[in-house]
């Protein structure tokens, strides 16, 4: 009965695996750092061949925040005489500021190596780098000594003056482009383009209450103004003799005339629509640009 037992209590208790501690170097300069430098270590174990190395004893990454942080690994493998010898490199980062010199140890190190229930480690105490401070501890005489003001260096204006002069001319030639597009100019001459100044005020008529009869009072004061004489229905033969650069329109301008007619005479209002005077009146300040 007592053997039952105990075969009963060895059975219920967990298998744990052996777990073998193994020898491994580590090679890191020890000097010469500063806050943000990259330290590089390297590892090296030697294993008996089978053994697999067991990235999950890798140190883990600690995220924002921590002092030291692992950057990246490499693993390499290499097989002897001896077994498997495996190499790390590690790049450490740190963050530590220090007011004065002082030894940073890194993270200790646990790699596993598993073959079936059998576990090597190696363990590796913190590596110590020795990190310089932000500022340094002691001034020499040249550091505290104030250095001179840095006198400016003479720039040449000649460029600049260059610059400035086509940058006056082409702001000149602009303005003078609008007013003359624009019918700004006060020497136009005896035609100072009333097509185009009558399709601008036409234009600006969109969406206004008695925008119709409107739009043709401002372009039969057009033709007035063009020819310098009144135009009217009866008189449009003599204004395209007189103007024969206005034929190609012989056809809209009489129906607008004849709109015109019979809208202030007769007062009938659907002879014509705004958007054809508005088009006869763009048709025409075309007419009148060179």
């Amino acid at each position: 009965m007592r053997r039952v037992l105990l075969s009963l209590l060895f059975l219920t208790l967990p298998v744990f695996a052996a777990e073998k501690s193994i020898d491994a170097q580590s090679f890191v300069r020890d000097i010469g750092y500063r806050v943000g430098d990259i330290v590089e270590q390297r590892v090296e174990v030697m294993v008996p061949a089978g053994f697999e190395f067991d990235e999950s004893s890798l140190p883990k990454r600690l995220g924002a925040g921590a002092h030291i942080e692992l950057r990246d690994v490499v693993h390499r493998t290499e097989s002897t005489s001896n077994g498997v010898r495996h190499t790390f490199l590690f790049d450490w980062q740190v963050f530590r500021t220090l007011r004065d010199v002082r030894p940073i140890p890194l993270r200790a190190l646990g790699l596993q190596f598993r073959k079936g229930d059998d576990i090597l480690v190696a363990r590796l105490q913190p590596a110590e780098v020795l990190m310089a401070p932000m500022l340094p501890t002691m001034l020499t005489k040249e550091q505290a000594t104030p250095r001179e003001a840095i006198v400016p260096q003479a720039q040449p204006l000649q460029p600049l003056l260059q610059q400035l002069s086509w940058s006056v001319a082409g702001l000149l030639v602009a303005g003078l482009y609008f007013a003359w597009r624009f019918d700004y100019l006060p020497f136009r001459g005896k035609h100072p383009s009333p097509f185009r100044k009558a399709a601008r005020e036409i234009r600006r008529l969109r969406n206004q209450q008695g925008e119709l009869q409107a739009s043709m009072r401002i372009l039969s004061r057009a033709f007035t103004d063009y020819a310098n004489a009144a135009v009217t229905l009866e008189e449009l033969k003599q204004f395209f003799a007189r103007h024969p650069e206005t034929q190609p329109f012989q056809a809209e301008i009489e129906t607008f005339f004849l709109a015109t007619q019979q809208m202030f005479f007769a007062g009938k209002a659907d002879t014509i629509s705004k958007a054809e005077v508005e088009k006869l009146a763009r048709k025409l300040s075309l007419m009148e640009t060179p």
